[in-house]
């Protein structure tokens, strides 16, 4: 399925996933449970928990994965 989300909050069921196409400057905050987010090219293991953010900083496929049951608020770049 192919959702287009400019802005709104998600729900995420442990071990689901939202892929994010050259979503750079998109950014997203963790209501509830925890995520991992990996980019294209980047090392970097991101793990945010309640009250987190990051800003996808890498266009390219980006993926938001649920360590648990998550909600997240999500912001598209303009």
């Amino acid at each position: 399925m192919n959702i287009q989300l400019e802005q709104g909050n998600l729900q995420l069921a442990r071990s689901g996933h939202v892929e994010v196409i050259d979503g750079r400057g998109s950014s997203l905050r963790v209501l509830s449970g925890s995520v991992w987010v990996t980019q294209d090219g980047d090392l970097r293991d991101i793990v945010l928990t309640p009250g987190d953010s990051f800003t996808l900083d890498r266009d390219g496929l980006a993926i938001v994965y649920a360590t648990a049951d998550s909600e997240l608020a999500f912001a598209a770049a303009h």
